[in-house]
């Protein structure tokens, strides 16, 4: 029988040895994002053949018990076989969670009597690396705009990497950025592993930046590079400063990208069904959504 483990910091270094399997630049198998939801989506993990098992629940139904899409060497249908016997063993159904659209048909093969559902609000929204550095095109001229505007208002702005010695000052922007008393569990969840993921960045690195004005932090973004993407987790801007969510995403955009050269499409994550996240997110024109899927045998 699998026997799975917790997922947490601790696990970084490990769940790290299967990025390179990451499905179609899907971010729920970084390993920044694993940690951040753990708790929330109570995954588990276990390793067998040098393939990577997580359980966890529902992005459609928090009440049922799921496995993301197993990722690492072996072949999908082994893997599959494998989750089958644990769930007859436990006395479940097989349920799988989060899969990205390009596994939909192999899993149809392999598993024939099934329903799919999409999963709403749960889209990946994929942005052209190039169009998030240049902010040039017609359809970004709103964007551009407001970025001008905030460049004209507040030219003492600073933009710079994340250093050891910010992590406190950031841990305090975000403690006071906290707007989860008129927001769903979920988001308070999220102000909270914002938190813990900073404070444990000592721990497991990943790359950020940060806005100051007057030395002040008022913006604040991390996120991690795997191969030609770059998955931007958390991305936080003070409202009362218009173009400031403009600027913080150009920077990173720009910072990141001359770092890893090879970069080429960023991952800014779902809008979890909020309008205006929503928006927000539709506004700077991706290049694709990258749906996500449950798969139900049946």
């Amino acid at each position: 029988m699998l026997r799975f483990n917790p997922i947490s910091i601790e696990s970084a270094k490990e769940l790290l040895t299967f990025v390179e399997h990451i499905p179609a630049r899907s971010c729920d198998y970084t390993p920044g994002n694993l940690i951040m939801w753990a708790q929330y989506m109570r995954y588990r993990y276990t390793v067998v053949d040098n393939t990577l098992f997580i359980s966890g629940t529902s992005q459609a139904d928090m009440q049922e018990k799921a496995f993301l899409m197993p990722v690492g060497n072996m072949p999908l249908k082994e893997s599959i076989d494998i989750l089958k016997q644990f769930c007859a063993e436990i006395g479940r159904d097989l349920r799988l969670t989060a899969v990205p659209e390009p596994f939909i048909e192999e899993l149809k093969e392999i598993l024939p009597n099934h329903r799919v559902e999409t999963l709403d609000g749960w889209a990946d929204y994929i942005y052209s690396a190039t169009s998030m550095v240049t902010m040039q095109g017609r359809s970004l001229n709103k964007r551009r705009n407001r970025l001008n505007k905030f460049l004209a208002e507040f030219p003492n702005h600073q933009y710079s990497r994340c250093k050891a010695d910010d992590i406190p000052e950031i841990i305090s922007f975000l403690q006071n950025a906290n707007d989860c008393h008129d927001q769903a569990v979920m988001r308070c969840y999220e102000q909270g592993q914002c938190i813990s993921t900073v404070k444990n960045l000592v721990h497991y690195p990943q790359e950020a930046g940060i806005i100051r004005i007057d030395n002040k932090i008022v913006a604040f973004t991390l996120g991690e590079v795997f191969g030609d993407t770059m998955y931007v987790h958390i991305e936080k801007a003070l409202r009362e400063y218009p173009g400031l969510g403009e600027a913080i995403t150009k920077y990173f955009a720009t910072d990141i990208c001359a770092e890893y050269p090879q970069i080429t499409f960023i991952n800014r994550e779902e809008d979890l069904g909020d309008p205006g996240l929503r928006q927000a997110k539709r506004a700077y024109d991706p290049i694709a959504m990258l749906n996500r899927y449950e798969f139900i045998p049946e």
